[in-house]
């Protein structure tokens, strides 16, 4: 059980709370954690959701790229809630399984497509390690662009925010959800 309700637009709750998620419907068509956690602080919640819908739909980056580096995001932060939904959604674009799989455990990135590994191992380094790499970051900018460089860095990070937020509120994955495997 979360350790505060998801707001709605109902008197429980602050006017900016109440906007915020009316806003967040208005463009989602559904009130999605974390950011309707966020509305708490008003538009912060908001603009988390645009940034969301965004870096998800409209960037120079393919469905399933974007899928696989939430996926990445979300092995990094161990953030099954996350996980578990982009895995499917991941899936459903065109991530490779062979792709979720190692992520998930941390395989070597022999075996994938050049991409794949790109996308994967330039979240390790961006996410676990102290720094990315010189050979790392010119690999992504020659092959995605500076704009495709920060699209992967932006989606990549605010996943990791949206994983403290369900990390603080206690929000857990379904029972019957994918997990990820143990560290």
């Amino acid at each position: 059980m979360p350790r505060l309700p998801i707001p709605s637009d109902t008197e429980a709750f602050a006017e900016a709370t109440r906007a915020a998620v009316r806003h967040i419907l208005e463009t989602r068509k559904s009130l999605p954690p974390p950011s309707s956690y966020l509305t708490y602080a008003g538009q912060a919640g908001a603009r988390l959701s645009d940034l969301v819908e965004h870096l998800r739909y409209h960037t120079s980056l393919s469905d399933a790229e974007s899928e696989l580096a939430i996926c990445t995001a979300a092995r990094a932060a161990n953030a099954d809630f996350i996980w578990n939904a982009h895995v499917r959604l991941g899936l459903k674009a065109g991530t490779r399984e062979e792709a979720i799989h190692a992520v998930d455990t941390y395989a070597p990135l022999d075996g994938l497509t050049a991409d794949e590994a790109l996308i994967i191992r330039f979240g390790r380094e961006l996410l676990e390690a102290p720094r990315v790499s010189d050979d790392t970051f010119d690999a992504v900018r020659a092959r995605y662009g500076e704009n495709g460089l920060l699209e992967l860095t932006a989606v990549m990070s605010v996943y990791m925010m949206n994983a403290s937020i369900l990390r603080v509120m206690d929000h857990q994955a379904p029972a019957d959800a994918r997990h990820l495997s143990p560290r």
